[in-house]
């Protein structure tokens, strides 16, 4: 029986790990296109005073990237861990 609980907790940890870097991998998606969004209407609008303000937002964008990464370095340890099984127990 022991044997296939532990299956079965390897078998959700694989799948927690799977979604967690899918979701990652779906938000840096969305803000690497948000920022092209941003690049391509910066270089169509015809206001000088709004080029400034387009570059910040797709940067500031970008630059979130990194910090997703190490919040699911983060994540992945604590399903290695079985953080989250154990907080089930309660």
């Amino acid at each position: 029986m022991r044997r296939t609980r532990q299956k079965n907790t390897d078998r959700e940890q694989a799948e927690q790990k799977r979604e967690a870097v899918k979701s990652v991998l779906i938000s840096a998606g969305f803000r690497v296109g948000a920022a092209a969004l941003l690049f391509c209407t910066r270089s169509r609008t015809p206001w000088p005073g709004l080029h400034q303000v387009l570059l910040w937002l797709a940067v500031l964008g970008l630059v979130t990237i990194p910090f997703s990464l190490v919040v699911l370095r983060q994540r992945l340890r604590e399903i290695e861990k079985g953080e989250l099984n154990e907080a089930r127990k309660y």
